[in-house]
């Protein structure tokens, strides 16, 4: 079962963050109903612009620094949480070799303290990680990226579905891969025109995972940073599990003193 839950938050937590965005403004999940789109097409200017944000978010990735505060829940047939996992902790890259320290400051399960144990685990699974040189690769390979990256955009069909009447500037822009994927999304981004910058993404996997059934995920870009807009806030609402097991989770965090780690 650890297993099976492991899968699920994985593929929740594939784009790197955790929040409930503003549904009033332009900068809400892609569900919102606004103004409809006088036209579909995407102008390329605005393509190109995102093209850029896209690289300097992988950027965030590799280079970017930052504490985590959040909390996760497995949900019951009521909708009420049966289980409840909080966390904070302090994500730092480095560059050789390639990859992440996790500073565990605080974590419990059901109110009960257990940093010590999951820092333990957290610092086993990069010394695993680092001395797998296929795993890294494997996981590479699986690494969700934004559908505007430059390389990535031949995989997708890309359409203006609205415009936020408030403020023209701001587009939603729909999203669905050619040939579906499990490291290729499916869903809609509210963007920045002047700016050309992705303010929030909401998508679902477009292939899911074994033992993954759904998973939904909204992503708010709000951080101010040196690479542009950086993520500040996810949430995600995942279902799946094996046989006549079915799991459903949901979870929330955020993200905050982003910094550039070199």
């Amino acid at each position: 079962m650890v297993a099976r839950r492991t899968v699920l938050v994985a593929a929740a937590l594939g784009m790197l963050v955790l929040g409930a965005p503003d549904i009033s403004r332009a900068d809400a999940p892609a569900e919102s109903a606004l103004a409809p789109a006088s036209s579909s097409v995407v102008p390329e200017a605005l393509m190109a612009g995102l093209a850029q944000h896209a690289a300097r978010f992988e950027e965030m990735k590799r280079r970017g620094a930052f504490t985590m505060t959040g909390r996760m829940e497995e949900v019951d047939g009521d909708g009420k949480a049966s289980d409840t996992k909080e966390i904070q902790l302090r994500s730092t890259p480095t560059p050789a070799p390639m990859d992440r320290i996790t500073n565990v400051i605080r974590y419990t399960e059901n109110g009960k303290d257990k940093t010590a144990d999951a820092q333990k685990r957290a610092t086993e699974r990069r010394a695993k990680r680092l001395g797998d040189p296929e795993k890294q690769a494997e996981e590479k390979k699986k690494d969700l990226k934004l559908p505007f990256l430059a390389p990535e955009q031949a995989r997708y069909v890309f359409s203006v579905a609205e415009r936020d009447p408030a403020d023209a500037s701001r587009v939603r822009i729909a999203f669905h891969p050619k040939t579906p994927a499990e490291n290729a999304i499916k869903g809609s981004a509210w963007v920045d025109e002047k700016e050309r910058e992705v303010l929030s993404v909401g998508f679902s996997l477009s292939k899911n995972p074994t033992f993954v059934d759904h998973v939904e995920i909204t992503i708010v870009f709000g951080l101010p940073t040196e690479l542009g807009r950086a993520p500040s806030k996810l949430s995600f609402d995942g279902r799946g599990g094996f046989l006549f097991i079915r799991k459903h989770y949901r979870g929330t965090a955020t993200l905050s003193e982003p910094k550039v780690a070199f």
